[in-house]
């Protein structure tokens, strides 16, 4: 009887030791990604007190996951971003049914946009493209994923030809091109920069895709100083492509279009987690003004971030009659992403602050709704270059600057 107490206890002092191990070291190396997110997200997550302790066993699964775990239900612009980005094709595009009726059940993807020296621009694909089938395979309403990124494609083109004699529009088959496998680029902030003359006015125009280059703020002084030397009346700046993009430089676009008196004040205020303090960035100090004259916005449903707050931010500071929109009503994206950099090769893009503008009110969640709104595509017989004045969008807030109201 005592042999059997003594190997017993034995028995349980023994399995008390094993369990006992400290493994700490072991379980914190086999999930130190996942370990670096959990802490960097408690530090900087704007909703960090919604974060709950996590299990042990939660932490071996793959980053992404893990990072999707952490997400408050309620936010929409937190991203991960992989290991190795890849790049995409290279184009901006919208997914629509045979707008012309021929064939109503007809998917067709409408070029809007092509970036420089990509994949997309080096196969010949331009704005008013309309492919309709990739590899010969007719497009869905699930083929976007087809057309950003992947390995090279061949895509059918399409145009619409218009019978005046007959008062009917057809399709007509163009080239089958080949887009080369997806690359990263170089990502060009300002794509555009020109004067137009518009019966007593002279109007510059901007096309701003986003704000991160470095050389933004000298691409800025070297446009508003071309736009003083031309005599420019009224500006338009075009966002309705922008969707990122440092609020350094947003602040110093917009400091160049508010009057100079406002240098030094508030452009705008984050409101960040409970763990961190407030930041407000300050209009800043151009070396030119264009406060003096009058400026329209040009926004879309892909317009949002950084470039909603510099709506807000300069409407409020220049007032309603000094400040036009025109466009789209803009995603209402509030909230302010920030990239974070892994060791591991990846990263995290939380959202860490509540945007507020010029005048201390929260950016609107329902997004910008315009002064005069125009569908970009409300005219697709022929979709002119971004830039031409004939481009729907364009050619409306040009008619407006010097008509004051839409066409008829």
């Amino acid at each position: 009887m005592r042999n059997s107490i003594f190997v017993l206890i034995t028995l349980t002092l023994l399995t008390f030791v094993s369990c006992g191990e400290d493994r700490t070291h072991e379980f914190f190396e086999q999930t130190k990604e996942n370990q670096w997110i959990y802490s960097t997200m408690k530090s900087h997550y704007l909703w960090s007190d919604k974060i709950k302790p996590q299990e042990r066993s939660k932490f071996f699964v793959p980053p992404m996951n893990f990072f999707s775990s952490l997400l408050y239900k309620d936010d929409k612009a937190s991203y991960f971003t992989d290991v190795v980005y890849k790049g995409d094709y290279g184009m901006e595009f919208v997914l629509k049914r045979d707008p012309i009726l021929v064939n109503p059940s007809q998917v067709y993807a409408l070029v809007l946009y092509v970036e420089p020296n990509s994949p997309a621009a080096l196969a010949g694909i331009k704005r008013g493209t309309w492919i309709s089938a990739v590899n010969k395979k007719r497009l869905t309403t699930s083929s976007t994923s087809q057309l950003q990124a992947g390995d090279e494609i061949k895509v059918a083109t399409e145009y619409i030809e218009v019978d005046d004699a007959e008062n009917k529009k057809f399709w007509v088959h163009g080239d089958t091109l080949t887009i080369g496998a997806s690359v990263p680029y170089d990502l060009r902030d300002i794509i555009i920069d020109s004067v137009y003359t518009e019966r007593d006015k002279n109007i510059g125009y901007i096309l701003c895709n986003r704000f991160n280059n470095d050389d933004f703020v000298k691409n800025i002084d070297e446009i508003c100083a071309s736009f003083i030397a031309q005599n420019v009346t009224d500006v338009i700046v075009d966002l309705r492509y922008n969707t990122e993009g440092t609020i350094s430089n947003a602040a110093y676009l917009a400091s160049a279009l508010v009057p100079t008196n406002l240098i030094g004040t508030p452009f705008c205020t984050l409101q960040k987690s409970e763990n961190e303090t407030d930041t407000t960035y300050n209009y800043l100090q151009p070396q030119y003004t264009l406060s003096d004259k009058k400026v329209y916005f040009i926004t879309g449903t892909a317009t949002k971030g950084v470039a909603e707050l510099l709506i807000s931010s300069v409407n409020a500071s220049r007032g309603a009659y000094e400040v036009m929109t025109i466009g789209e009503n803009s995603a209402g994206s509030n909230v302010m992403v920030k990239n974070m950099q892994s060791p591991y090769g990846f990263s995290i893009n939380p959202a860490i602050a509540y945007a507020y503008s010029s005048d201390g009110n929260i950016v609107s969640d329902k997004g910008i709704l315009p002064d005069y709104c125009v569908d970009e595509l409300g005219q697709i017989d022929f979709i002119y270059p971004l830039g031409n004045t004939q481009e729907y969008l364009l050619y409306n807030t040009n008619y407006i600057i010097s008509n004051g109201t839409l066409p008829m």
